[in-house]
């Protein structure tokens, strides 16, 4: 479980962003596979936004598994990225946005003070179905939990009494090596059968210890993140996830 601190409104410093790390499943937590004829239908859920349209994927997951890398890459944005407020971006059911001006508050049994959701996910059985699609049932609990500044665990995103999405509003900051780096991640394949797929998602880094040199760039770094799928019974799901930024 990774620390991400507040953001401004909560008056606390924000962390650096960097690659994040998530802990990974047991096999104990998977569910029974089943019959692929009673699979649920694949998630539409979360949309896959413009910003996205160029995120590489691996080519030796199939046309599904691919569909699922990129909205868990949409889904991780905001669970962890670098604001929990993304969650709010993604467009109403009839195209328009969110009206992102004036949040209402709620302040739960944590004594921590939250945003109620005005987006897509609203309802939280509207998030919690999203979620649903995308992760197995205990790696979308570690995504939902984080620690604060005083090392206390508490639910990043939650529900209200009367069933809405609320969500404390925290930020990990940016990573400056990815963003001028500027190159597609690519990936690596670790293993693969009919009930799980392992990979890794290589991420580039400019090397800001080194000065840039007359046309301005640096060397190169790569940092590995460990992706993990699993078939369960009600189809594939994510059961590890990293960002690269």
């Amino acid at each position: 479980m990774k620390k991400i601190l507040p953001a401004l409104p909560l008056a606390l410093l924000l962390t650096a962003c960097a690659g994040q790390e998530a802990p990974a499943t047991s096999p104990a937590d998977v569910l029974a596979v089943t019959s692929p004829t009673k699979e649920m239908e694949p998630s539409t859920e979360p949309p896959i936004p413009d910003w996205m349209a160029e995120q590489p994927v691996p080519d030796f997951l199939t046309p599904e598994q691919q569909d699922l890398f990129l909205r868990a890459f949409s889904a991780a944005n905001f669970l962890m990225g670098c604001n929990t407020s993304a969650v709010d971006d993604y467009p109403l059911a009839d195209g328009s946005q969110p009206d992102k001006s004036n949040y209402e508050t709620v302040t739960l049994d944590s004594s921590q003070t939250y945003l109620l959701s005005v987006g897509r996910f609203a309802r939280w059985d509207d998030f919690e179905a999203m979620l649903d699609g995308l992760f197995t049932p205990a790696y979308k609990e570690t995504l939902l939990a984080g620690e604060i500044s005083d090392g206390a665990s508490v639910p990043l995103f939650t529900s209200t009494e009367d069933g809405r999405l609320c969500y404390l509003d925290v930020s990990r900051g940016s990573d400056m090596e990815y963003d001028i780096a500027d190159a597609p991640d690519v990936y690596e394949l670790i293993s693969q059968s009919d009930s799980a797929v392992e990979f890794a998602l290589i991420g580039h880094y400019a090397d800001l210890t080194v000065e840039a040199d007359e046309n301005g760039t640096r060397p190169i770094y790569t940092e590995a993140y460990p992706i993990r799928m699993e078939r369960t019974g009600d189809g594939w799901r994510v059961a590890e996830f990293h960002l690269p930024y």
